[in-house]
């Protein structure tokens, strides 16, 4: 939802030298998204029908200016494993590039997966928030 959305509100901005890409640390690949987050994203003018998952490889982490994480666990792992991408991983709910960054209560955003709508509803607000903000920063 959060690739969707990034990438829907770039192409809004006219930002065309920032490319957004999705993979995650799970290795479960080639998945199609949820029917509940391709209708939410429908609803925000945005396509999740092609969207296919994948895992975050060595080139991507390497070419990349910013990584985005939802969970600590996930943010703890890729720097863990790649150390030397270690100052470019933040967690989507608390980024903050300028200025004095305070964190939140609850830094995670919880996956969704095998919730019910409602529960992806919440999810995606604060996914859009987090991303609203991320986009005042860079």
């Amino acid at each position: 939802m959060a690739h969707a959305y990034f990438n829907k509100r770039i192409k809004e901005l006219g930002k065309k030298d920032i490319e957004v890409v999705s993979a995650g640390i799970a290795q479960i690949v080639n998945s199609p998204a949820t029917e509940y987050a391709k209708d939410i994203l429908k609803g925000e003018g945005a396509d999740l029908s092609a969207h296919r998952s994948r895992s975050v490889n060595d080139e991507e982490l390497k070419d990349s200016d910013l990584i985005f994480v939802m969970e600590n666990r996930q943010r703890l792992y890729l720097i863990t494993r790649y150390p030397n991408a270690a100052d470019k991983i933040y967690l989507l709910k608390d980024f903050k590039k300028i200025g004095e960054l305070s964190f939140s209560n609850e830094p995670d955003i919880p996956d969704p997966i095998g919730r019910d709508a409602e529960f992806y509803k919440k999810v995606f607000a604060v996914i859009k928030e987090s991303i609203e903000r991320v986009l005042k920063e860079i």
